[in-house]
């Protein structure tokens, strides 16, 4: 799992690669935005890192060559330039007055430490053996605070072994505040490309500005006083010069140094490398590991059910694929298809009862036009001469005219329409006999007539669910009979 996460953060850190850069000031008139009118008469600094705007009014110092060597002067000569091994940057977007700033610190918008030496042996210093500096506080661009190091940059003085600059850059253009992004990489050779500042006499400027002991070499190269062996020293920049790369003050030279830069392959080949090397591998390592997972899971199916198995497994496989292309279909496909026909008439059939809501509603039912819940509704059977059922019961079938008169016309006339149910007592059914005379001391009784079955009732097909509760059929007791005899 570690190792996994290893190889995502790296993947992400080459696609990342050359796409972040340093948060920076801005350039115009807006707010953390600085702008530079530069001229060799006078340049204009104008900046909003302090939270409000500052303008510094300053002559650029240049190198004019002459018979006796290179020299500095206020508003003449080529830009100066500041070479040597990159050891440590640090980029403004504010500037506080409680932490010491003035003048010009409000224009840096990047300050670096750099080691002076020829470019050739700063590109020439192995990673890891180069000067380190371990950075507390650069609230101050001059004034960096330092520790532990392998360089301490407040100690230095005339015994140290190393000469440095400290350099306050103010950009000349938008183009090099751009590409001093390029300044957030450390341990790299680098030439810096400026003009020194001046206000009134080499003696008198403040820290920062031209000084008299200030000197050039025959490359118009800053060279540093051996007294303290560091030189801290503003500069307007007008150029950057990199391994493999340049920061112009138009941005158009042809190695110019664009955030997003990749070094040996540059952009275009980062992205190229990126799309076939990265996508490109991992499809080609989805196809390797998926064969490799296929052939592994057949040689354990033909260990499991042995070669006769594998080849009639494959010829399964190759009946399917046959079945399929003559147009037969599987039970699943068929029950999809048939859900998917079944949706869509419900849902046909549901826009046309929305289209005609007061339509009525045809009834599918086996019983026709029988409407059960009006029936549990009504409080007795249905009316009419003939009717046996009693007033006053609910009941489930409703028995038509023309069904009483069928039953009437059944029943011979010399026969009871009805004969009474034998009289139970105490859970038992007890015969009444016939009786032909009276008896002691009581009216004469009537001879009943022979019994017959009692009459079929004729009911409407009602549905299975729908069981009725038959309730058994009233006694009907007659005044006129007595019953002396309750034996059972």
């Amino acid at each position: 799992m570690r190792r996994g996460l290893l190889a995502l953060c790296l993947f992400a850190s080459m696609v990342l690669a050359g796409c972040l850069g340093p948060a920076t000031a801005d350039w115009g008139s807006g707010s953390e935005a600085v702008e530079v009118q530069f001229s060799m008469e006078e340049t204009n600094v104008k900046s909003a890192l302090s939270g409000s705007i500052t303008t510094e009014s300053v002559k650029p110092v240049g190198c004019t060559p002459g018979d006796d060597g290179p020299a500095l002067d206020p508003g003449l000569g080529e830009p100066v330039t500041f070479t040597g091994y990159l050891a440590a940057s640090q980029f403004y977007t504010a500037h506080d007055t409680m932490m010491g700033a003035r003048g010009l610190d409000f224009g840096v918008t990047t300050a670096v430490a750099v080691q002076s030496m020829p470019f050739s042996d700063a590109a020439g210093v192995v990673d890891g053996d180069g000067a380190r500096i371990d950075v507390k506080d650069w609230s101050s661009p001059l004034n960096p605070d330092t520790g532990a190091g392998s360089i301490d940059l407040d100690e230095l003085d005339s015994d140290a072994d190393t000469k440095w600059f400290i350099l306050g850059l103010i950009p000349n253009s938008e183009s090099v505040l751009s590409g001093m992004k390029a300044l957030n990489e450390w341990h790299q050779p680098v030439s810096i490309q400026g003009y020194l500042v001046s206000k009134s006499g080499n003696e008198s400027n403040p820290t920062g500005y031209l000084k008299s002991w200030h000197a050039t070499n025959n490359e118009c190269s800053l060279t540093v006083n051996s007294g303290n062996n560091r030189e801290d020293l503003y500069v307007l920049v007008s150029g950057i010069v990199l391994d493999g790369a340049t920061v112009s003050v138009n941005g158009e030279s042809d190695d110019e140094w664009v955030q997003g830069n990749v070094p040996l392959l540059g952009r275009t080949g980062f992205l190229l490398f990126f799309l076939v090397g990265g996508l490109g591998g991992a499809a080609g390592l989805f196809v390797v590991s998926r064969t490799m997972v296929m052939r592994s899971a057949s040689q354990s199916m033909q260990t499991l059910i042995g070669a006769e198995g594998m080849k009639k497994a494959a010829s399964v496989k190759s009946d399917a694929k046959a079945a399929k292309k003559a147009g037969m279909e599987s039970p699943t496909e068929r029950q999809q298809r048939m859900d998917k026909e079944s949706a869509k008439a419900e849902k046909e059939a549901k826009k046309e009862r929305q289209a005609t809501p007061s339509a009525p509603v045809k009834d599918d039912s086996p019983l026709g036009g029988f409407d059960l819940d009006s029936v549990l509704a009504s409080t007795s059977t249905a009316s009419g001469p003939g009717s046996s059922a009693p007033t006053g019961r609910k009941s489930s079938v409703v028995v038509t005219e023309a069904a009483q008169d069928m039953e009437q016309l059944s029943v011979p006339s010399h026969e009871s329409p009805r004969s009474s149910p034998p009289a139970s007592v105490g859970g038992q059914q007890r015969s009444t006999p016939p009786s032909s005379g009276r008896s002691s001391g009581g009216p004469p009784q009537r001879s009943e007539a022979p019994k017959s079955k009692p009459p079929v009732r004729r009911r409407k097909a009602v549905k299975k669910e729908e069981v009725v509760e038959e309730r058994p059929a009233p006694v009907v007791h007659h005044e006129e009979e007595e019953f002396s005899d309750f034996s059972f």
